[in-house]
Formats: C-alpha cells, sequence, structure tokens
C-alpha cells in the first residue's frame, strides 16, 4: 500500500507551462551598456535594473530546469517493468525541488528589487496594469519563501500537519507547489514570470525618465 502511495507522487503529466519562449534578456542589457545607450535613468535605477535582469533570467533558468525534472521523472515512470526492476525508479524529483526552491526564492529577490526601482525619484514609471498584476501576486510567492525558509519554526510550533511536506514537493494533483500548508500553483507562478520579464522588457526600452 505504502509503495502504491509513493507511486501517486510521481506525476504523470507536466502542468508546468512551458516559459521557453522568455529568452534571457542578460545579453540584450549588456550590449546596451556597450553601446552605452542613453536610456534617461539614475545611475542607482540602472544598477538595480542590471540585478533585476540578472535575477530575472535566472528565475526563468531555474523554472525550466524544474520543469525538465518533472518530464524526466513523467519519462523514468513510462520505462518498463522489467527494465525497471533491474536498476530500480531514478528519483528526479529530488532535483526539482532544488530548482523549483531557487526559482522562488530569485522570484521573492524581484519583488524587492522592484520596490527600491520604483522608489527611486528618477525610475520609470510602469504602466498601472503591470503594477496590479505584479502586487496582487505577491503574497503567495512570499508565504511559500517564507515557509521554506522558516520550516524548522513551523514544525517547532505544531504548524506542519501529518502527510504535510517539509520541502517544497508537487502539491496533491501535482499543479503547483507545495510546503506544509502553504501552496501556489504553476500558473499562477508562471504568470508572475511573464510579467516580470514583461516588465524588464519594458525598463530596457524606457529611452527617457518619465515624470
Amino acid at each position: 500500500m505504502k509503495q502504491q502511495q509513493r507511486f501517486k507522487r510521481i506525476p504523470s503529466e507536466c502542468k508546468m507551462p512551458d516559459l521557453s519562449g522568455l529568452l534571457p534578456l542578460l545579453g540584450t542589457l549588456i550590449v546596451q551598456e556597450l553601446l552605452r545607450a542613453e536610456s534617461g535613468l539614475s545611475k542607482k535605477t540602472l544598477l538595480y535594473r542590471r540585478h533585476f535582469i540578472r535575477i530575472l533570467d535566472k528565475a526563468l533558468e531555474e523554472y525550466g530546469k524544474a520543469r525538465e525534472a518533472i518530464l524526466d521523472q513523467i519519462a523514468e515512470r513510462k520505462r518498463p517493468p522489467e527494465e525497471m526492476a533491474k536498476v530500480g525508479l531514478i528519483i528526479y524529483m529530488f532535483a526539482f525541488t532544488d530548482h523549483i526552491d531557487t526559482c522562488i526564492n530569485a522570484v521573492a529577490r524581484l519583488y524587492k528589487l522592484l520596490d527600491r526601482i520604483k522608489s527611486e525619484p528618477e525610475s520609470p514609471i510602469f504602466p498601472r496594469e503591470i503594477r496590479r498584476l505584479v502586487e496582487t501576486r505577491s503574497k503567495p510567492i512570499t508565504n511559500i519563501r517564507n515557509a521554506v525558509e522558516h520550516i524548522d519554526e513551523l514544525i517547532r510550533n505544531d504548524e506542519v500537519a501529518p502527510g504535510q511536506p517539509i520541502m517544497l514537493a508537487l502539491s496533491g494533483n501535482h499543479d503547483g507547489v507545495a510546503v506544509s500548508s502553504y501552496e501556489i500553483k504553476f500558473e499562477e507562478l508562471a504568470m508572475v514570470l511573464r510579467t516580470m520579464h514583461e516588465i524588464a522588457q519594458y525598463i530596457l526600452t524606457v529611452k527617457k525618465q518619465n515624470s
């Protein structure tokens, strides 16, 4: 029975949206800086922008690797039983946990950097719809990140119920990631990354200081 329950935790399909179309932006930034393209942004905002784009590229890379781990696990699950009996089941979900952990941590850093950029007097003014889209999705990211960082405190305070994961793992129906009682859907995480990418493109293309 326990073996069957463990097997149910192995995904049979990947429910993480494919974000491979969101291309890295650090190369574009480097070209701009080499050409000394005038942006009208303050020196501090430019430094924040550089850091924001680097962390965004990292978040997208780790998201992609987490998704690859799920696809590898699905392929592993489909191996013939007789072949699996010889070498055992290869577990790729530990790699998934590491990559999605790094991704979520990077996204939490993006929120902080975005606040820094917005607080600069000479920073670009972001379109209202972009600001709203990002801000309304900050809490689930923050909750997940804090739960991972402080899981020892949650355990000490008996805030982890029996059966709840103490490290990032696929949610019950495999459409999100969870730790303790906190969960975020992959669709929601993907939406945040798409919006952050849109913000980064906006920062790269703005040519003059908004007033």
